[in-house]
């Protein structure tokens, strides 16, 4: 008869550690190797990874289309509340050509005109624009803006105006050239295929009073309408007023040059002619 050696009660813990971790290492390790042998199986493995709602509803997020307002011109007149007094002021107009900080900071109002193109630029679906739409933010214009008066040169000609629109009308609306007065969106629409580019040149006009505004555009995509705020031009804000006879500070510039205070009594000289003239 073979006879055993006694087994040592470290070795017997040994063994036993052994067949519990491989039986858990088993049951870890099947659902793994499964799931892959599936993947390897299905007709439709080598397609990459299912897209889940969310990536495909981020991916498509974003505007259904860009709209760009630039000022066509730099030239012509702004208006101030107050007179440009303040020293800051007074030394930044003094030094440079470019009043634009000056504008900003004393919320500057276009005189007579403002002239802006608006780009419109198509996104990855068509829509329609069915109108334009003018906000003004009070019911009946204002006094025109007398405080300060800033007037630069033009260098140069100006754009052609294809639609203008009359801020002293209790209800502006845009018109086209030759179309009287009916308004141009009642009977026309602007169709934006996609990436498609339309640019627009508008005009508001002011001969008796100041008035704010807000632009919307309304538009029609995929059977929905749809609203959008057209942000105001870089330099300027959605505000004309009318020239007023008079004004508390008034500075001129040259082509190039800087603006020079003004010894000017009055404005009537300017067209179109001043309020009170």
């Amino acid at each position: 008869m073979r006879q055993h050696q006694p087994v040592d009660p470290r070795q017997r813990r040994l063994l036993w550690f052994k067949r519990v971790a491989g039986s858990a290492f088993a049951l870890i390790l099947a659902p793994i190797l499964v799931a892959v042998a599936n993947g390897w199986l299905s007709p439709n493995a080598g397609d990459g990874p299912d897209e889940t709602p969310s990536s495909s509803a981020s991916r498509s997020a974003g505007p259904d289309f860009d709209v760009v307002p630039r000022l066509m011109s730099e030239s012509g007149c702004t208006a101030f509340a107050h007179p440009l007094s303040s020293p800051e002021d007074r030394a930044e107009l003094a030094m440079q050509s470019d009043a634009g900080g000056v504008i900003k900071r004393n919320n500057g109002a276009r005189t007579s005109e403002l002239n802006v193109s608006i780009t419109l630029q198509g996104g990855d679906r068509a829509l329609t624009i069915e109108s334009i739409d003018i906000k003004p933010r009070t019911v009946r214009p204002a006094a025109p803006l007398n405080g300060g008066l800033i007037c630069k040169p033009s260098s140069g000609g100006e754009p052609k105006i294809r639609l203008h629109a009359d801020l002293d009308a209790v209800t502006p609306a845009f018109r086209g050239e030759g179309s009287g007065d009916t308004p141009y969106f009642r009977d026309n629409a602007i169709t934006l295929a996609p990436h498609e580019q339309v640019p627009l040149h508008v005009a508001f006009t002011a001969r008796r009073g100041y008035r704010e505004f807000e632009l919307v555009i309304r538009y029609t995509i995929e059977g929905k309408i749809e609203k959008r705020v057209v942000p105001a031009p870089e330099g300027s804000r959605w505000a004309v007023t009318a020239l007023n006879k008079k004004y508390g500070s008034v500075y001129e510039g040259t082509v190039g040059g800087p603006f020079q205070l003004s010894e000017a009594a009055d404005q009537c000289g300017l067209e179109p002619k001043p309020v009170g003239c």
